[in-house]
């Protein structure tokens, strides 16, 4: 299953600024004073990377789900590192505007994917597993906990000010850290039960997954 999951790296034009310093009582350069402004001016733009997150394959031909704040920015550009380490380029088909769910897509075929379980029918205290890009860093990390609670209510914060209320989410112990949104958390076959979305901050293993049944259509 770990070949399914995938890194999503966002990526966009910045501003570079280059910083010199301006005599301001020297205009016509008459005075050799040792003294300057500092002044700021942007010389171009150049690719970044401004975030990370983490992704699922669920068709063979290519497409992935991730969370919808992974892919929130639409001036940036989305490319997915595969598990063999290829980075490909995708595009976003879709944003959806209740959950925190995106789908994109890359132009692939015959690729490994991850079938979806039924997140009705899990019970507090069964074992999970958790896959994801930790930190933005450490691509396909595996934490296994157990489901710690259903039907959860939490406001989370992306760390740009956004700020969203999830409903309805399942509560697991298994380690998710930023970089980990996106991720599938799967029951002990396989199966997809909910997509990694949040952590509590300030706490020990309590992290929080959509669970996968709404997310279907």
């Amino acid at each position: 299953s770990q070949n399914a999951v995938v890194s999503v790296i966002v990526t966009k034009d910045v501003p570079v600024f280059q910083e010199s310093f301006i005599n301001p009582f020297d205009e016509f350069g008459f005075f050799n004073f040792n003294f300057g402004v500092p002044q700021r001016e942007q010389i171009g733009t150049e690719e970044q990377q401004i975030g990370a997150g983490s992704g699922f394959i669920v068709s063979s031909d290519g497409l992935i789900i991730t969370n919808r704040h992974v892919v929130e920015d639409e001036e940036a550009a989305y490319s997915v590192i595969m598990n063999n380490g290829e980075i490909v380029e995708s595009k976003v088909l879709d944003r959806d505007s209740i959950y925190d769910i995106a789908v994109i897509q890359i132009d692939r075929k015959d690729l490994e994917f991850l079938a979806l379980g039924d997140s009705d029918a899990i019970k507090v205290g069964q074992g999970v597993i958790a896959i994801g890009n930790a930190l933005g860093e450490f691509s396909n990390t595996v934490s296994a906990g157990i489901v710690s609670g259903l039907g959860r209510s939490v406001n989370a914060s992306s760390g740009f000010g956004q700020v969203e209320s999830l409903t309805n989410i399942i509560q697991t112990d298994a380690s998710i850290n930023p970089g980990n949104s996106g991720g599938p958390l799967l029951d002990y076959v396989g199966n997809v039960i909910g997509v990694n979305v949040a952590v509590a901050q300030n706490a020990e293993n309590i992290g929080f997954s959509i669970p996968i049944n709404p997310i279907k259509n």
